[in-house]
């Protein structure tokens, strides 16, 4: 007996002409063929387009955008020269004032779809000059004909784009990007290498402070017997310095052992600083910090503010104490819990630096902070902020078993903040407000700050 085969309605390759209605999580245009989902990289709400399938999936496929038919009045020219090529950006075709309501719109839809929460989010806090905001790039690196490529990955591809100005990074990264692809060609000439899996280095993260004008270079060292070699290193750690024009604080090696990574200091000092009213904090290579420096105080502000004056107050992930030394201000007592021992080193370092006494900063794992929150006595505030993927059903019944009175959930994911109030929900915890702060421009990503309460 033939098996009967259920065809999809459309196929690789194929060409279809849809009206855009809708914008997903990726900032990626939606559109229907035949009662099937497209998604379309580029292509705006209101806009008719003609798109050519990249890749088939049971309830959706991929499509490239090969012309407009009309253009939504809200479109506008990219000014970057890589924004149809790179996947950094997926936004600046779209105005501004734009993004934010979408933005807007897609927190509180996110809100009331995953987790029935009936509650309009408040207006997204944009920035006034949307452009150079970031502080942080990572980038990779390639050999192509003898030619050192530096930058981001193409959309939905692992080809490096061959970065020379990247307009939302801060232009000391641009620079060092440069830089680096320099002093590797050099390198690359004088070792004779020909082969890109014969470079010391796979990429690198580069962080620039605001505040001294300066960056820190952290390199991917690339293992040959378990290790690169070291004078080959320290040679190209000269020659990034050098066409840096001495504009690094440091340059930094990491590579991964049996115990996880190691960090060794090519030239320099092995962190930045950055300022953020009153305080001024040290950065090292693993340590987080938010990647837009000018909004990381209008979120310190606005999340500090739900806050009140509490007696104590736990910062949970609480990474280099970025926010921690910030609610200090308020609180008579903070405690700063992260898992991350460079972190909790750089926060300690950095309550130091700043002579703030009535903060404590502890590294503990998840499963430990039960015993530490029990020994806080029932805090009244606890502030979660943790990364992309959101908080563990463990820490979040631990947290609620601690009967805060609130909770202040700042996160970078409308996703996972959904899912983690919807299981908070399960303790009484009911969200009262929810403000988006717009970290990051020109992307489909938006960072929320949201104050639940105990409503027993």
């Amino acid at each position: 007996m033939t098996k009967k085969v259920n065809r999809l309605p459309c196929g690789e390759g194929e060409k279809h002409t849809v009206e855009i209605s809708d914008l997903n999580h990726r900032g990626e245009g939606v559109g229907k063929t035949a009662g099937y989902t497209l998604f379309i990289p580029g292509a705006l709400p209101g806009e008719k387009v003609k798109a050519r399938i990249s890749s088939v999936h049971k309830s959706y496929a991929e499509a490239n955008l090969l012309f407009r038919n009309s253009s939504s009045s809200h479109r506008v020219k990219p000014p970057c020269l890589y924004f149809f090529s790179c996947g950094g950006c997926q936004l600046q075709h779209l105005e501004y004032e734009k993004q934010l309501a979408w933005k807007h719109k897609m927190v509180t839809e996110t809100l009331r779809r995953i987790a029935g929460v009936e509650i309009t989010a408040k207006s997204p806090l944009g920035m006034k000059n949307p452009w150079h905001y970031r502080n942080k790039a990572q980038i990779h690196f390639g050999l192509e004909k003898d030619y050192i490529r530096a930058g981001f990955y193409e959309t939905r591809s692992k080809r490096i784009i061959d970065i020379e100005e990247c307009l939302v990074q801060h232009p000391i990264n641009s620079r060092a990007i440069n830089a680096i692809r320099r002093a590797l060609q050099q390198y690359a000439a004088k070792e004779n290498v020909t082969n890109p899996d014969k470079l010391p280095i796979t990429g690198a993260a580069i962080r620039a402070s605001f505040t001294t004008a300066k960056c820190l270079v952290t390199l991917t060292g690339r293992e040959k017997n378990g290790r690169v070699k070291h004078e080959h290193l320290m040679k190209l750690a000269g020659l990034i310095n050098a066409q840096t024009d001495h504009q690094t604080t440091g340059i930094v090696l990491q590579q991964a052992c049996k115990k996880g990574l190691n960090d060794f200091t090519l030239y320099g000092q092995p962190y930045i600083e950055e300022d953020i009213a009153p305080f001024r904090y040290r950065i090292s290579p693993r340590s987080f910090f938010q990647v837009n420096t000018a909004q990381a105080a209008v979120l310190y502000q606005q999340a500090a503010s739900l806050a009140g004056n509490p007696k104590s107050a736990y910062d949970l992930y609480c990474g280099t104490g970025n926010f921690s030394l910030y609610l200090s201000i308020k609180a008579e007592k903070v405690i700063g819990i992260d898992s991350s021992r460079a972190a909790i080193t750089d926060a300690r370092v950095n309550a130091s630096e700043n002579k703030v006494k009535n903060i404590e900063f502890i590294n503990a794992r998840t499963e430990d902070m039960q015993t530490l929150l029990l020994k806080g006595k029932n805090p009244k505030t606890i502030f979660l902020n943790p990364p992309r993927k959101g908080c563990s059903k463990a820490l979040l019944n631990t947290v609620a078993e601690a009967k805060p009175e609130c909770l202040v959930y700042i996160s970078c994911n409308p996703a996972t903040l959904a899912r983690d109030i919807k299981h908070l929900q399960q303790y009484n915890y009911s969200a009262i407000l929810v403000q988006p702060v717009d970290m990051f421009p020109h992307t489909s990503h938006i960072e929320t700050i949201t104050l639940l309460q105990n409503m027993t």
